[in-house]
């Protein structure tokens, strides 16, 4: 019985153990719970953090590395197309001028050092002109680039090539179309990758990071370690989804190293293909820190489960409001990584300015073009850069800034350190805080010294292959004069009219050498007039002089009208007959039937002179650009005959001279012509 009692008792004294226990355990797993699932929200947070910072890394580098490769390939498929359009690459072409082409393409080398090979190919795909010299054959890639841009007529970019010398070429293609938009050939760049491989090494990571760029094929085109001709890309999911077009950010096993990476695949349309880049960070480098912070985060719990619930619930209420304000701080750092990198990577100068006109940032490309550092001039006003005339002009920009409004590829100069002028493009964009009010500005300085010196050699070129042209032709002319006049002896019946035919082409071609020579000299601004009392009736002779014959041949009658009055003008007698011969030889071109009226006539403070056919007349948008450089294709006006630049030489003649010239037209209805020129 006794041993009952004491088991009893036993029992009893465990129930209150217990009872104790559950007692004591409730309240500090009530504290605990709180504070583990801080813990774990703590982590979460903070590998969210860790992510994003990687994320935004990635994303910040590749974005970087797309709008470079975007960029180089626009500027090369711009280059290719101004030397395509160029009317000495089609004469090149048309004339089959082999040495002309190869100058135009070692010109283009040697300019761009990062073109390795530049070729211009026929429409049937035979090589015609090339440089470096001795590369004229094609292989099977670039045989298929050509029928590509063949059968598109439009900009062909290839997959990348490697070569043992460590290079990695990628072949660009352009159409060659004539004036009349038809196929005659093909401009061929072989470009080495190596700007894109130097800036892939320029991107740094906080984790030795790293920045690559994959063709359409999944072959490396630009690595920063890697030089080999590495394809082993080519099979992993992520890249060929990536070449369907989607964007993706996660961790994979890395073909060469097999090392496990944190990596962004963005798709980048390259022609009609999609390539990738591809920039990645090794896992247990970039989750170093986040290692760290667990262990922190769990000596932190250790220490709050002896806190009360109180403090739990107010570290709790904390979190939410840290969680919140990481969250907004995540997006701004995201945005401000793009933008830091995109600013930091470009190759404009883009400077940030207070509403005074004074310097607050300064990126790296405006040490470069300047050669000004940051500390130079941050607080310092932009006047710094400005020539002495541009001053005015920059305040009148900023008081267009201030009122929210920017401006947009103005052309101008600036200075340099050391006082140099330097040909600047400059765009200038307001910047706004969130309630939309403008408190500074961002100026995007863009230096076109290059673009200027190949403006300029591109007119000099024209004009010295102009100048050279003149006097063969001249010979040409008085010597075919020559033949047919007898001095050579008798010509043969069967003769006399393919000589006069080849006369005929003789003269347009010096009309057409003319009229170059005196477009590049507008444009160069080395036209000089030599203004002095000149008889118009002077004028109206000497513009008709050249064209009686070819209107008798033609069947047309020539009528003029107020030759009995004695008008003086104030001109250059030679630039104003120049300038009613333009319209003279366009009246006899668009005129079958009827007769051509060139009449004179004082009008006020004017003389005028009236040239009127009974052509076919023209639609009012070829009126319009009449005057223009661009190009007037009518009925008879055949690229063999024309430059299409008469009457735009004829428009800049007279307002030269301080005169004017104008149109009316209707169609079908004829054409006339009339010229004003100041008394003198």
């Amino acid at each position: 019985m006794h041993s009952n009692i004491q088991k009893k008792q036993a029992r009893q004294t465990s129930k209150l153990g217990l009872r104790s226990m559950l007692k004591w355990s409730l309240p500090f797993l009530a504290a605990l719970m709180p504070i583990l699932l801080l813990s774990v929200y703590s982590y979460r947070i903070a590998s969210d953090s860790v992510k994003d910072q990687v994320y935004s890394e990635n994303i910040a580098a590749t974005n970087s590395m797309s709008q470079f490769v975007v960029q180089e390939f626009k500027e090369i498929v711009t280059l290719m197309h101004a030397v395509s359009s160029l009317e000495g690459t089609l004469n090149g072409v048309n004339e089959n001028d082999a040495f002309t082409l190869t100058g135009r393409m070692k010109g283009i080398a040697v300019a761009y050092p990062k073109i390795e090979l530049a070729m211009v190919l026929n429409s049937s795909g035979r090589v015609m002109a090339n440089y470096p010299t001795g590369t004229g054959s094609l292989d099977h890639a670039d045989m298929s680039i050509f029928s590509d841009v063949k059968n598109t007529e439009k900009p062909v970019i290839s997959g990348v090539r490697a070569f043992p010398e460590n290079k990695h070429l990628v072949s660009i293609s352009v159409p060659i179309l004539s004036e009349e938009q038809v196929w005659i050939g093909a401009l061929l760049f072989v470009y080495n990758t190596k700007p894109i491989v130097e800036l892939s090494r320029k991107i740094e990571f906080s984790n030795q990071g790293e920045v690559f760029l994959l063709d359409h094929n999944g072959k490396i085109v630009a690595h920063p370690n890697s030089t080999n001709d590495d394809d082993k890309y080519s099979d992993i999911y992520q890249v060929k989804n990536a070449q369907m077009g989607e964007m993706q950010t996660t961790t994979y096993t890395e073909s060469i190293n097999k090392r496990e990476m944190i990596a962004t695949f963005l798709p980048l349309n390259v022609g009609s293909n999609k390539w990738v880049v591809i920039s990645q960070q090794p896992k247990d480098l970039a989750y170093r820190e986040l290692r760290r912070v667990k262990l922190n985060i769990g000596l932190a719990g250790g220490i709050l489960t002896l806190v009360t619930l109180m403090l739990v619930i107010w570290l709790a209420k904390m979190s939410a409001r840290v969680t919140k304000l990481n969250s907004e701080l995540k997006q701004k750092n995201i945005k401000l990584s793009e933008t830091a990198a995109i600013v930091s990577s470009s190759n404009d100068a883009i400077i940030g300015l207070d509403l005074s006109g004074k310097i607050e940032s300064w990126n790296a490309a405006a040490e470069a073009i300047y050669g000004y550092k940051e500390s130079d001039v941050i607080g310092k006003a932009i006047d710094v850069i400005l020539p002495t005339k541009q001053q005015e002009d920059h305040k009148m920009m900023i008081s267009k800034i201030r009122t929210g409004t920017g401006v947009k590829d103005i052309e101008t100069v600036h200075v340099n350190r050391d006082k140099n002028i330097i040909p600047i493009s400059v765009t200038l964009s307001p910047i706004k805080d969130e309630k939309g009010k403008t408190v500074g500005a961002s100026a995007t300085c863009r230096d076109i010294t290059e673009r200027k010196k190949v403006e300029q050699m591109k007119d000099d070129f024209i004009s010295f292959v102009s100048h050279q042209l003149k006097a063969p032709i001249a010979t040409l002319k008085w010597t075919l004069e020559m033949i047919l006049d007898g001095d050579y002896g008798k010509v043969p019946n069967e003769l006399v009219k393919p000589v006069k035919d080849m006369q005929m082409v003789v003269e347009q071609n010096r009309h057409l050498v003319g009229d170059i020579l005196n477009a590049s000299r507008i444009d160069r601004g080395v036209i000089a007039v030599d203004l002095k009392p000149v008889s118009l009736k002077d004028v109206v002779e000497r513009s008709v002089r050249d064209y009686k014959v070819p209107m008798e041949e033609k069947g047309l009658k020539l009528n003029l009208e107020g030759l009995d009055q004695e008008i003086q003008v104030s001109a250059d007698a030679e630039k104003f007959a120049e300038a009613v011969s333009n319209s003279v030889s366009n009246a006899i071109k668009h005129t079958t039937q009827g007769s051509i009226t060139v009449s004179m006539k004082s009008e006020g403070k004017y003389g005028v002179i009236e040239v009127r056919d009974t052509g076919e007349g023209m639609d009012q948008e070829m009126v319009n650009k009449l005057f223009t450089r661009d190009k007037v294709v009518g009925k008879s006006a055949k690229a063999e005959k024309s430059a299409g630049l008469g009457l735009y030489i004829a428009k800049e003649f007279m307002t030269l001279q301080n005169g004017e010239v104008e149109v009316e037209s209707e169609k079908g209805k004829g054409t006339v012509f009339i010229y004003r020129m100041p008394l003198g």
